[in-house]
């Protein structure tokens, strides 16, 4: 697994997930010193202190004296966005992984992944840069997980399933093995995909259905 060596954090965002993942990087012994934001505030509970707003993130990295940082953003467009950035300016992405979270020593992890509370990630499964395997997310064997993607609260996949870059699972999903979901495709809350989806599209219900083709990249 990479990103996991023990470093000093600047993290990138202040809601709700962000505070999630700051447990979860402190439980893979990193030092959280701050987080920015896009207008400089954060929500109630935060673990660690607002520096400032994201448009200055380099110069506030520089500051407080830190070279890695991670990307606490849900909508999958903006973390990839913000990722690259943090890439161009010299800084490290590392992970954020639950201490609760279950991930075999044969699971391939990139950078920039969070991976969190009751998540598992079994043997020759691989989550690329920047995805989120949320909460409850339990991703089988042999289980590609793209770029940004989003692997929402308490989604199954089972083994050999392929989840293109950006794509957004969300909560309570389901796929039965082999079948590959195209990038940027959304699919809706419970729903049970037994076939492939193509990239770009909607798909909800039981068994999943294309709903129609996605406007945007966003996701989270």
């Amino acid at each position: 697994m990479n990103g996991t060596q023990p470093a000093r954090v600047l993290v990138v965002g202040a809601g709700g997930h962000a505070r999630v993942c700051i447990e979860a990087l402190s439980d893979a012994g990193h030092d959280v010193v701050g987080c920015v934001s896009r207008d400089g505030a954060g929500v109630a509970g935060l673990p660690c202190r607002v520096l400032g707003s994201e448009a200055d993130l380099e110069a506030l990295a520089e500051q407080a004296g830190v070279r890695h940082v991670f990307v606490a953003v849900g909508d999958n467009a903006a973390r990839e966005r913000i990722s690259e950035r943090c890439r161009a300016g010299g800084l490290q992405l590392v992970n954020a992984v639950s201490r609760f979270a279950m991930v075999s020593p044969a699971a391939e992890l990139g950078v920039g992944v969070a991976v969190l509370a009751g998540a598992v990630v079994n043997p020759s499964a691989i989550v690329a840069d920047g995805a989120i395997v949320n909460t409850r997310a339990s991703i089988d064997h042999d289980v590609y997980v793209g770029p940004f993607a989003h692997v929402a609260v308490g989604v199954s996949l089972a083994g050999g399933v392929t989840v293109g870059e950006r794509s957004l699972l969300g909560v309570g999903a389901c796929v039965v093995p082999l079948v590959r979901i195209g990038a940027d495709a959304v699919v809706g809350a419970g729903a049970a995909v037994v076939a492939d989806v193509a990239a770009g599209t909607t798909v909800v219900g039981v068994p999943a259905r294309e709903r129609g083709a996605r406007t945007d990249r966003g996701g989270g």
